[in-house]
């Protein structure tokens, strides 16, 4: 008489659930850190010509300049710095420098972590941005 094989299953611990709207992201993305798009933008610059030429440098050039909304050294490191005052997780300050937000709850809509945070904080957080979009050299 045949038996049939016996499969042993191995069981993963449990993994909790990404949800950005809680700033879960998972083991993946933990330590990482999130660019702006406009920090991209002056990584794509320093790239020698010679590494230029080939359509994921292409494509990629082409989204980074499409939505990169602050364009030199200066204005980039000053908005990671102006932002990191309010004390926002490593996603909510990516997110509020790609998005450029100008009302409080396109802001909240968008990254609905910001949720927890008072009207006048996102406020406040929204002016530096304005005022350092403005003031770009």
């Amino acid at each position: 008489m045949a038996h049939a094989p016996i499969i042993h299953r191995s069981r993963k611990a449990p993994q909790e659930e990404e949800d950005a709207a809680k700033l879960k992201f998972g083991e993946d993305f933990e330590d990482e850190e999130f660019l702006f798009i406009s920090e991209v933008a002056l990584l794509l610059e320093k790239i020698p010509d010679s590494q230029k030429n080939n359509n994921v440098y292409k494509k990629t050039e082409e989204l980074v300049n499409t939505f990169t909304r602050f364009h030199n050294d200066e204005s980039v490191r000053e908005l990671r710095k102006t932002l990191m005052r309010h004390k926002l997780h490593k996603y909510e300050l990516a997110q509020l420098a790609n998005l450029v937000c100008e009302e409080i709850d396109e802001a909240k809509s968008l990254i609905p972590s910001l949720a927890k945070r008072s009207d006048e904080e996102i406020r406040a957080m929204l002016d530096d941005i304005s005022a350092l979009k403005k003031y770009q050299s």
